[in-house]
């Protein structure tokens, strides 16, 4: 590591002095090693995160097998036990999986991703397809199920809502094998049309283009689904200002005006004078409807880059964080289910722009940095980190029951000399290996290995409630968070079914063990409760800790985690 000038060495002593009371990044799994709890893998390239509740997290990694050969695969924790490898590539009756996007989503039971596919039956190869487990949503060449004659194209950006919904960017095509004719986001088992080119969106006075450029990547649907926020084109004629935020089927609001490239930013909201929208980057929303927007302005290159809550600009370059001012362009963004945003973002010191992660408007961590390369929870002075990785690579968990987050992210380290790698052809930056720059690493340069890592800390207050949202409505699936929590000796379990049907209750350890079996049988539509007293099955009285609540139906899984405090 380069010599830091003394100012950023105070800078990053009174940081780390902080880490060490309140957070720690520690490494989860390291390239070309193999896998925790997964021996038969080494991994190669660590690819983007994601999470599920506060406990659940996932990332996609390219890996090899015993034989050598280089597989896919997601490895990480559904419900917060010890993790794994939760599913690699399979071969599905007529389709054989190859390798995966980097991108990919988690639901409570299973994981949703977007293989390369061989068709055994005539050996075509390089069909892009959306599964959720071992189902298939879509795939190329086969036909789309919401207009006759025509085919699915490509399917992209898979994700998934905690109940096992999958959603994705897709293309279809009136000819089949053709080029994408209309492009769209697609939601559900069957891949129903959310956005697509050619459908009006409230507050818009053209339709949405069915070009390539219809919707963006840059979408994010809330934990169940209940709110989705996406960037459409729209037919205006002017590529500069065609493009929209858009949620829930209706253009953003904001100061009174759309979220509209080359709209007027009002200045009641943060805008500098005559100041208009330029373009977006990461967006984010939760189940209570708090969003998030990062993008460019037209303003003064040293100022256009901003981060946006609810309308309101937070952040923007030039700004101070913990006295380093923000330059450059916001590198990732994430907004947690709880209203907890991260990003990483450029910061200027004496020894030149460093990468800094940037939590609920806090340096948690940044370039040069120590991490917990062996698990012990306390950071070690010898591993740091160099830079962060990925193209999308930062997610953000919900608060968990002692009002801790964790933030799972990939990023390079400095190792010790020891574990120098050998020399290698370069790591081109692509989609499928989730880097976005190219790396060459040779003999005799600085020594670095590229990490998973969770960075656990004490919450602090990013967006407030007015009330809390009502979480058990009858006309869904829903699981509620028990009530009193943390509790002693007991404690209120609400659910709700949307109809009659078979229903399984119970407490897990966080081992995965099943310590107590609360409802089991049928239940009518509406409203359910039940008390737990903290005892097992046979009546003993468990110890304090914390355990996770199920509830399942017939293809349906949701969970939440509860604290017992004696």
């Amino acid at each position: 590591m380069s010599r830091l000038p003394m100012i950023l060495i105070v800078i990053l002593v009174c940081l780390m002095a902080g880490l060490a009371h309140g957070q720690v990044a520690s490494v989860l799994f390291i390239e070309d090693a193999p896998l925790p709890n997964a021996p038969e893998f080494t991994t190669g390239n660590i690819n983007n995160p994601d999470v599920n509740g506060p406990l659940g997290w996932c990332f996609t990694v390219t890996a090899s097998d015993q034989a050598g050969q280089t597989i896919s695969l997601a490895y990480g924790t559904l419900l917060g036990g010890a993790p794994g490898v939760i599913r690699t590539e399979q071969a599905f009756d007529d389709y054989v999986q190859d390798s995966w996007e980097s991108f990919f989503g988690m639901a409570d039971a299973d994981v949703c991703y977007s293989p390369s596919c061989t068709r055994t039956s005539d050996g075509e190869g390089g069909l892009d397809s959306v599964w959720f487990g071992d189902d298939l949503v879509a795939i190329e060449e086969e036909a789309y199920p919401h207009l006759d004659g025509w085919y699915w194209r490509f399917g992209s950006r898979p994700g998934v809502t905690r109940d096992g919904v999958p959603y994705f960017v897709g293309g279809i095509t009136d000819s089949q094998g053709g080029a994408t004719q209309v492009r769209g986001l697609f939601y559900g088992p069957d891949g129903a049309p959310v956005i697509i080119g050619g459908m009006a969106i409230a507050g818009l006075p053209d339709p949405v283009v069915t070009n390539t450029s219809a919707v963006s990547f840059d979408f994010r649907f809330s934990a169940y689904g209940s709110h989705l926020i996406a960037e459409v084109d729209t037919d205006t004629g002017d590529t500069a200002a065609n493009s929209h935020v858009v949620m829930d089927g209706a253009v953003v609001m904001a100061g009174g005006l759309p979220l509209s490239e080359g709209g007027v930013i009002p200045e009641s909201m943060g805008g500098l004078p005559g100041e208009m929208w330029d373009n977006w980057d990461y967006l984010g929303v939760t189940e209570t409807g708090h969003w998030l927007v990062t993008g460019d302005t037209n303003g003064p290159t040293t100022q256009d880059e901003f981060l946006m809550v609810d309308g309101e600009i937070i952040l923007r370059e030039g700004d101070l964080v913990d006295g380093m001012a923000l330059t450059g362009g916001i590198e990732r963004a994430y907004l947690g289910e709880d209203g907890d945003w991260v990003c990483v973002w450029d910061v200027v010191t004496d020894d030149g722009n460093m990468d800094a992660m940037i939590l609920n408007g806090a340096i948690v961590l940044m370039q040069g940095m120590p991490v917990d390369f062996d698990g012990d929870g306390v950071t070690d002075p010898a591993y740091v980190v160099n830079d962060f990785t990925g193209m999308a690579a930062v997610a953000v968990a919900e608060r968990d029951a002692y009002g801790q987050l964790r933030v799972l992210f990939s990023a390079d380290i400095e190792v010790p000399d020891a574990m120098r790698r050998p020399a290698g052809v370069p790591e081109l930056a692509d989609e499928e290996s989730g880097r976005d720059s190219d790396v060459v690493e040779e003999m005799g340069s600085r020594a670095e290995l590229e990490v998973a890592l969770m960075l656990t800390t004490e919450a602090t207050v990013a967006i407030e409630d007015d009330e809390e949202p009502d979480e058990t409505p009858a006309t869904r699936l829903a699981l509620a968070q028990n009530f009193p929590n943390p509790f002693n000796p007991m404690t209120k379990i609400v659910y709700s079914v949307p109809d009659v049907q078979a229903v399984r209750l119970a407490v897990y350890d966080l081992q995965g063990r099943s310590v107590r079996t609360l409802v089991n049988g049928v239940r009518s539509a509406g409203d359910h409760e039940v008390m737990w007293d903290g005892a097992d099955d046979l009546g003993r009285h468990l110890a304090s800790g914390a355990y996770v609540y199920r509830l399942e139906t017939e293809g349906r899984l949701l969970t939440r985690n509860m604290v017992l405090l004696k």
